[in-house]
């Protein structure tokens, strides 16, 4: 039948094509209800324009677990070339990735490249997604992705990527709407079927519709689909509808060989193929909706159905290169254990080298219901890689318990040293958990379990392991003794990727001890990781590198391996390193003083749950440091949840800016009696540790409030000159490193009137109203009645009281700019436009960007926000 009220649709598609056509790649996501018709639209769309553009077609598939990128194997049976070779050699998810892309650009068409059903999709065919949306900008390349948007519940993995989509201006979205009661009364009319009845019970799916018309049962039509799709497989011949259970049971496409090993012909396909009920396409078939499929599969009886699964078994392993993930779910399925222990684990592995740990994961849940049979090593491999994968998924808990029954079966496999290293690792998993207090006490166990025994790999993972928790908690000369002895271990023992750790906890932790040698000590850390070819070893490198040095106030340096750090990321889909090393770079920027840099990034950052906590505090901290420095009311309560945070996850680093921040705006607000108590134990516990920086920030706001005399010992330099009363030396000091806001309160302490004068319009020029206020104060005191004076924030010019950012949005929105455009100007996010937008429609009171634009015109005849 035509597809009817699809116009649109197609033209959008159509549109899409024309601009791949020009060299403008796009990634279109066509969504809908099962059986809205969004494989016929695309299918049509394909056909419309399969004269003027390469079409290859990739598969998501309905198995419980998933094969990993199984729709690249499909389109690389269609694209050849290097996408087949990659595919064909077992290529990484990078190099599979990469080779995808370049199949998007084509010297002589545009390419069209459909992948269905990505509502199943595993994790690495989502994370391929976001990586050819952010990449296809310039390609001639037009991707449609279908899925059903009634099956995505709120913890889907689709929905997390439908929210980094929607940010990109490369991704478009199509929704099928159903049919209309006029369009059902169009297609019921030839039949003589009562329309509006029809429409009732449809609720115009178009499949629903086609479905219940084609069973021509007059007034006796099926209740439902499943009906419908039954009484045609009522009509097939029993060796047709055995061939149907078959299929029923291996979702998605299916090769015609392996029905033909199976059926031994595969005349059952054609008859299947004559009802309506398949579709055979080159060398594979498939039910032509997956609402028959269930409705076939759910129909069979359920003694039968371990035997068909056997069956599949059986003819699938018999193919020259059977897929591993088809194989382990149909062991499952039929619940051989033998098939189970034989397929499950190796999927799993094939999956994780993937990076879909989902996937992963769940072959080793199916493996692990028969591990009574396995003997204690394999059994504890199998716990191991059920673990690692459940912590790459985000499943901390899971992780935990996993790698505890891995210690145990290797206990029980009398294998010590592996049984420590499972310890160690799992304290690492405690430790991300926030349980801080039990990571520890576990590595330690490990490591006097595994000291009394002849040293091995289980040693170097221990005190690896070991020196990491005590680089997070601070205890740096701990860290570096434990990761000294990991370094000689390891290189001893050749193992490469425990070293590269080793080494880049040693060389992380002696930046406040020597910040010249840790910073040439990087390079070996580096090197390391380079060395040990892992992706996330080699970020985390140069994200400790950045952040280091960015703590200790050596920003050229950070900012340059932060910056690299996100760029290595970003090119990798490695979105939680990335978005750290984002973090600290907005650190950066606001104690350099380029605040809206740092407004920019953090904007984004601290409105989102994240797995890594200390993302978010950090975040948190700075965009609370900015709205206390700006004289915003929200500061405190945004630094009350970061400290929250910090403390639940007991991680001193971040306990350290917080507290200093809550500290400032109690000296701000004139409450100097609290700092004491929001900063005591945390200074406290800097001086425990002997950090410089800490111990300087946290005395400073004591001594502010009376608490200290003077500087202490290991006190950071320019606070210890401030402290000890050299105002001009601690700003000169502040200058050198690059901080001026710091340098402009050593300034704001001079009894100099020029040095005054310089402090206010140091913080004029930042936006610090609270601190030039304090200022201003002391000027007039010394008797100069007309200090100068800089924004006032809420005139009648702005009345509604918007930040400066959300001033510079309103006038660009007034210009006619779009979100993506204020976005590109601005260099924010789109995300983050349009939350600026939002906010100015609320301020404003106006309903519309049309209303808020009159208000900014009417401001410019007021002459815009005066200086006072």
């Amino acid at each position: 039948m035509d597809l009817l009220e699809r116009d649109e649709p197609r033209d959008a598609l159509a549109a899409r094509l024309a601009e791949a056509r020009s060299g403008h790649g796009s990634l279109t996501l066509v969504a809908g209800e099962a059986g809205i018709g969004k494989t016929s639209l695309v299918r049509g769309f394909c056909t419309d324009h399969a004269g003027e553009a390469r079409v290859l077609r990739g598969w998501c598939d309905a198995l419980s677990t998933p094969r990993p990128l199984g729709p690249i194997d499909d389109l690389a049976r269609e694209a050849g070339g290097d996408l087949a070779r990659v595919v064909h050699e077992g290529a990484g998810r990078y190099e599979r990735f990469t080779a995808f892309l370049d199949t998007l650009t084509s010297p002589s068409a545009p390419v069209v490249v459909v992948i269905e059903d990505v509502h199943w999709a595993d994790e690495a065919t989502l994370d391929l997604l976001v990586f050819v949306a952010r990449r296809m900008a310039q390609s001639n390349g037009c991707v449609i992705a279908t899925y059903r948007d009634d099956e995505l519940g709120p913890d889907h993995p689709l929905r997390r990527v439908l929210g980094n989509l929607v940010r990109l201006e490369t991704v478009h979205r199509l929704r099928l709407e159903p049919l209309s009661a006029d369009a059902v009364s169009r297609l019921a009319a030839p039949h003589g079927v009562d329309p509006v009845w029809l429409y009732r019970i449809t609720g115009g799916n178009p499949y629903f519709v086609v479905e219940l018309l084609a069973a021509e049962s007059g007034g006796d039509v099926p209740e439902s689909v499943r009906d419908t799709v039954l009484a045609r497989v009522a009509r097939l011949t029993p060796a047709a509808r055995s061939t149907l259970n078959l299929l029923a049971v291996m979702p998605d496409r299916v090769d015609i060989d392996v029905i033909r090993h199976a059926m031994g012909d595969t005349d059952g396909i054609d008859e299947c193929e004559h009802a309506g009920l398949v579709i055979a396409s080159g060398t594979t078939v498939a039910f032509r909706h997956e609402l028959a499929r269930l409705a076939v599969e759910r129909a069979i009886p359920a003694t039968a159905v371990p035997e068909l699964h056997r069956g599949a078994l059986s003819s699938l392993a018999a193919m020259p290169e059977p897929d591993l993930a088809r194989l382990a779910y149909h062991a499952g399925r039929a619940g051989d254990a033998e098939a189970v222990l034989k397929y499950c684990p190796v999927a799993a592995e094939q999956a994780a080298r993937m990076g879909a740990y989902g996937a992963a994961r769940s072959h080793c849940e199916v493996a692990l219901r028969f591990a009574d049979r396995l003997p204690p090593p394999r059994r504890a491999a199998l716990h191991e890689l059920s673990g690692t994968a459940s912590a790459r998924a985000g499943l901390i808990d899971e992780a935990i318990e996993a790698y505890e029954r891995a210690e145990a079966a290797w206990r029980e496999a009398e294998d010590l040293d592996r049984a420590g290293a499972a310890m160690a690792t799992r304290g690492q998993y405690l430790w991300a958990a926030g349980r801080a207090s039990e990571a520890h006490k576990v590595t330690s166990d490990s490591i006097v379990m595994l000291e009394n025994r002849p040293p091995g790999p289980g040693l170097v993972a221990a005190y690896t392991y070991g020196a990491y928790l005590r680089m997070l908690s601070r205890d740096r000369p701990g860290a570096i003794d434990l990761g000294t002895r990991a370094i000689g271990l390891a290189e001893r023992h050749g193992d490469l990727a425990m070293l590269s750790k080793a080494l880049n906890v040693v060389d992380t932790s002696m930046w406040t001890i020597d910040p010249d040698r840790a910073s040439a000590m990087m390079e070996r850390s580096l090197a390391a990781a380079y060395e040990s070819g892992d992706d996330q070893t080699i970020g985390l490198a140069l994200g400790n590198w950045g952040s280091a040095a960015i703590e200790v106030r050596r920003y050229a340096e950070g900012d340059h391996r932060t910056q690299q750090d996100i760029e290595w990321c970003s090119g990798r889909d490695l979105d939680i390193g990335r978005d750290y090393s984002r973090a600290w770079l907005a650190r950066s920027a606001f104690e350099q003083g380029d605040w809206s840099r740092a407004e920019s990034i953090v904007d984004d950052l601290a409105n989102r749950e994240y797995g890594n906590v200390s993302t978010r505090t950090i975040a948190l901290t700075v965009r609370g440091l900015l709205a206390v420095r700006r004289g915003d009311a929200d500061g405190e309560a945004l630094l009350a949840e970061a400290w929250r945070l910090a403390l639940q996850a007991e991680d001193p680093p971040r306990m350290w800016p917080v507290a200093a921040g809550l500290a400032e705006s109690a000296w701000l607000c004139g409450r100097t009696e609290r700092i004491a108590d929001l900063i005591g134990e945390t200074y406290q516990l800097a001086c425990d540790l002997k950090e410089p920086w800490a111990i300087g920030e946290l005395g400073y706001w004591l001594w502010r409030a009376g608490g200290l005399s003077g500087p202490v010992p290991g006190m950071a330099l320019p606070y210890a000159l401030h402290v000890g009363g050299d105002w001009a030396g601690a700003a000169r000091a502040w200058d050198s490193i690059g901080c001026p806001y710091e340098a402009a309160a050593a300034r704001a302490d001079s009894d100099d009137t020029d040095q005054l004068i310089a402090a206010l319009q140091t913080f004029h020029r930042l936006g610090a109203r609270p601190a030039a206020n304090l200022v201003r104060r002391r000027l007039r005191g010394r008797g100069v009645l007309r200090p100068p004076r800089g924004p006032h924030r809420a005139t009648l010019a702005n009345p509604a009281g918007l930040t400066g950012r959300q001033l510079e949005v309103l006038r660009l929105l007034a210009a006619g700019l779009s979100n993506a455009d204020i976005a590109g100007r601005l260099h924010i996010s789109r995300r983050t436009a349009d939350h600026h937008v939002a906010a100015i429609l609320a301020k404003l009171g106006v309903a519309s960007r049309h209303d808020a634009a009159r208000v900014a015109r009417d401001w410019a005849a007021l002459g815009g926000p005066v200086e006072r």
